[in-house]
């Protein structure tokens, strides 16, 4: 029998590839340090499950985990001293993680905002972080309570616990355009481009918030301007089934046949997904450049080789159609709002 041995488990795993597999193991290692009893390599394992399904999966996984590594905490007050500022790290991605399941309740969410704002009180950091997250939440739910938010963000002071300068000037690109002030956007959105700052997921968010707004305002010209860098940046990513879906939308509108082979490139990112907030927008979007590409007459071959007609691109667009409906009830039913609802009709 192999001795229990934490350190190699953990070297084990981040040898692995990213995503499942590497998940599965940090479970399996979890395991063992409950069968050891032992809790600081159980949180440990924890952070890294949590921060695998964040950063390399659907987040899933994230919101099942951190009750339990918060659990581990509770019952060890020294562990919690340790792993502070990592817990509110984990917080910022949790909360956000949290928008996109309508399967946590409402309240839950707002607890786990409340107590992250209490924990970085507690320890002498700015909201800054908090209204930011707190912001993204109220969007689909509250949009008074959204811009309140978005001031309050702008207002409080920078400090170790935000996102730095480039997630900061993506947020006002989101924000502004949420509340109609285009020209500040443009602005925040250009330092981004002239300075070429980037991160895991900006300039590709920009440019998705950019030909969401475009589109919605009938400025196709300016929605052809976004599309083009979008494009490169989200195809074959599967975290980007949101910018793929408004991609999508855009291809529906000028460009069906081109729009049916994004389509088709793309498709096999969306099989699997756990995340109903994802697969919401790119189901959106599929539904509109197959009905789209059905009326301009064209035909798709399916992953195994089936020629789908437009009939049965129809079809399948039905299907798509319907499938968004059913997520936005529940989306809809969780935040009080008919945000989804209306995104189908837009």
């Amino acid at each position: 029998m192999e001795t229990y041995n934490p350190e190699q488990l953990q070297e084990a795993y981040r040898a692995l590839q990213s995503g499942d597999p590497r998940m599965r193991a940090i479970r399996a290692a979890i395991t063992e340090a409950e069968r050891a009893q032992d809790d600081a390599s159980a949180l440990m394992f924890h952070h890294d499950l949590i921060h695998e399904s964040v950063f390399s999966g659907d987040r899933y996984q994230a919101l099942v985990d951190f009750p339990q590594y918060l659990a581990i905490l509770q019952r060890n007050p020294e562990l919690d001293a340790e792993w502070n500022r990592d817990t509110l790290w984990m917080y910022k991605w949790i909360v956000e993680a949290a928008t996109e399941f309508y399967q946590i309740e409402k309240k839950q969410v707002l607890r786990w905002f409340s107590d992250f704002r209490r924990d970085l009180l507690k320890n002498g950091y700015s909201l800054r972080s908090w209204y930011e997250k707190r912001a993204i939440f109220y969007q689909y739910c509250d949009r008074a309570k959204m811009r309140m938010d978005y001031a309050d963000f702008l207002d409080a002071p920078k400090d170790s616990m935000c996102d730095g300068r480039t997630t900061d000037l993506d947020s006002q690109v989101r924000f502004e355009l949420q509340t109609g002030n285009l020209e500040k956007a443009l602005k925040a959105a250009d330092e981004i481009f002239k300075n070429h700052l980037r991160t895991e997921e900006v300039p590709c968010k920009t440019y998705y918030s950019l030909l969401a707004d475009a589109m919605k305002r009938g400025d196709m010209e300016a929605a052809a301007q976004y599309a083009k860098p979008l494009k490169q940046l989200c195809t074959g990513r599967r975290f980007q089934l949101e910018p793929i879906g408004m991609m999508l939308c855009y291809y529906a509108c000028v460009n069906p046949e081109e729009g049916l082979a994004f389509y088709a490139e793309n498709r096999s990112l969306r099989e699997g997904s756990r995340n109903p907030f994802l697969c919401f927008w790119f189901d959106r979007g599929a539904a509109r450049v197959l009905y789209a590409a059905a009326e301009a007459g064209l035909s798709m071959k399916e992953m195994n080789g089936t020629e789908l007609l437009p009939e049965q691109l129809n079809a399948r667009a039905d299907e798509l159609l319907e499938n968004c409906r059913q997520i936005a009830g529940k989306f809809d039913a969780r935040n009080g709002s008919d945000y989804f609802s209306a995104a189908l009709s837009e």
